[in-house]
Parts: C-alpha cells; structure tokens; sequence
C-alpha cells in the first residue's frame, strides 16, 4: 500500500508553493487591481455616450458606447474612460496595458525630479565686520546653488535697533552679493526686535542645483571657508542659542511675591536684600525696552535716510 503523506503536510506544501510566487507578479496585480479601480475600460462604462479620443490623439467626436466599443474591438484595443466627469465622459483607444505603464513611468519621473525646497537660516548682526560678511554671503550662495531659500535675518540688541538704516545698508550688499543666483522673495521687515528677509532661487539655479559639477563646486567652497575659520555648524548652533535668548528676553519678568502681613512670619531679611544677578538685570532691562519700543516699531516704516 503506497504511503500518504498526512493531511497536514499537504497543507503545509501548498502553503509553501504559495509563498514562492514571484514577488513581481503580486506587485504587478496589486498595480493593476488599483489601476482598475481608478480607471474603467470596456464593458465597465455604463453611460450612452462617450467622447472618442483615437489612438493618434484625434478627436473622433461623441458616440454611442457600443459603436465606441465595437472600434476599440475592431482595432484590437481598448477603451479607457480618462476623464468620467465630462459630459459625456471622455474615452481614449489604447492598449490598456501600455497606457498603465506610460502613466506610471510619468509619475516616476515627476517624482524624480520634484525636490523639496528647505530654508536655510544665515544670521547677522549690525556689527557684523566687512570680512565676516563676505563669509556669510558664500554659504548663502552655497545654500542657493543647491536648490534652498536663505532667511536673513539681522538681530538688534540695546540700542542697535535705533539704527536701522545701517542694517538697511548691510542687508543691500548681501543682496548684490547674490543676486546673479536669487531674487528676493520677501523684503526686509521687521519681526520683533530683528529685521528678516528670503531670498529664493532663480529658475536657472533651482534647475542646476541637482548637476554634479555644482554639488561638486558646493563642497570645495565649503572646505575652503572651513579652513579659513568659517564653520557653517558653528553659525548654527548660534543662531539657535540667538533664538533661545530671545524666547528667554520675550517673557515676562515673575512678579514679585505678596509679603504676608502676618507678625508670626516675617520675611526673612536676608531674602529682601539679596542683590539682582547681572542676568536678572539685562532681562528687566530688554524688557523695559521692549515695552517702550512695542508701539514704536509697530508704526515705523523703511523709508530710511
């Protein structure tokens, strides 16, 4: 008596030959069963009357939908509804398969070259030296060439802000110095107690920003400046640390405690004389200046000497 194999194992073995099946052809069932459910061809139109697009582009005009689908049978293809939301909806001749691959090698492509545009942050102050100045206006270019926008912003402490017309000044010259690569996107305007301006890059560099010669060129100038003395990571942490003291100066000085009236627990004379640190004082006093300035800046326009 031949012997035979439990039931189990056959389970077992049908189980395997279904795990074995190309990867490729799931993907492709899974693309076609999501193209059918995008698209309907043939028999799956249930309108009387369809636009005709022929194979070669032309317009065949409006027909019944069974003399368009006796054409597309005649013609060994088939007939795709492409926009179901006209009226009557538009039809076009094609091998059905070709259209799904013509489609997806286009959102492919699309997706190849879409990038995603970040903005990059370069920090100034009114004091800023001629010969730092120059080394900001590189990474700018830096950043430009490779496809992002530049955030200018010039920061103000004390008096600094009373002097705008020297931060106008400044941020002109890092606009010529950039100018054959960006337009300026945004003017300089006043946010808080700094001065902000975008750049973003022109057509031309935003479409040769993915070449090699320009990542290329992009790291060479970034080595240079970094043995010169300039490091971009360096200017990033401090502009993180200008942004954190600047939360810091934005909030409210803590009002001072209610003393208790009562005899029993006087407050301690060692805690109402105890002297202000030097940052407590700076913050009163940006504070103050803040407050007095709030309505000033509000109002004031660039129209600078």
């Amino acid at each position: 008596m031949p012997h035979c194999p439990p039931r189990g194992d056959k389970r077992r073995s049908r189980n395997q030959a279904v795990e074995s099946a190309p990867a490729a052809e799931e993907a492709s069932a899974i693309a076609q069963s999501k193209a059918q459910q995008q698209f309907r061809i043939n028999n799956q139109i249930r309108v009387p009357q369809v636009r005709v697009i022929m194979p070669d582009g032309t317009n065949r005009g409006i027909m019944d939908i069974r003399d368009a689908l006796e054409l597309a049978r005649s013609m060994h293809l088939d007939l795709i509804e492409v926009a179901p939301t006209a009226d009557p909806p538009v039809c076009r001749i094609l091998d059905y398969g070709r259209f799904i691959y013509e489609r997806e090698k286009k959102e492919r492509a699309s997706r190849k070259s879409h990038k995603v545009i970040e903005v990059k942050g370069v920090q100034l102050r009114p004091r800023t030296t001629d010969h730092h100045l120059a080394f900001k206006i590189r990474a700018a270019r830096r950043f430009l060439m490779a496809g992002n926008k530049v955030k200018v912003t010039m920061r103000f402490r004390g008096r600094e802000i009373e002097h705008l017309h020297i931060a106008r000044q400044m941020l002109d010259k890092f606009v010529q110095g950039v100018e054959d690569l960006a337009l300026v996107e945004s003017p300089p305007a006043m946010e808080g107690r700094a001065m902000t301006m975008v750049l973003a890059p022109t057509p031309a560099t935003l479409a040769a920003s993915h070449l090699k010669s320009t990542k290329e060129k992009i790291e060479a100038e970034r080595a240079a400046d970094k043995a010169a003395g300039y490091d971009e990571e360096a200017e990033e942490r401090e502009a993180l640390l200008d942004d954190e003291e600047e939360g810091e100066v934005s909030q409210e000085p803590a009002q001072p405690q209610a003393q208790s009236s009562s005899p029993e627990a006087p407050a301690p004379a060692e805690n109402a004389a105890k002297p202000k640190t030097k940052e407590q004082i700076i913050a009163e006093r940006k504070a103050a200046n803040r407050e007095k300035r709030a309505q000033k800046l509000a109002q004031e326009q660039f129209e600078l000497p």
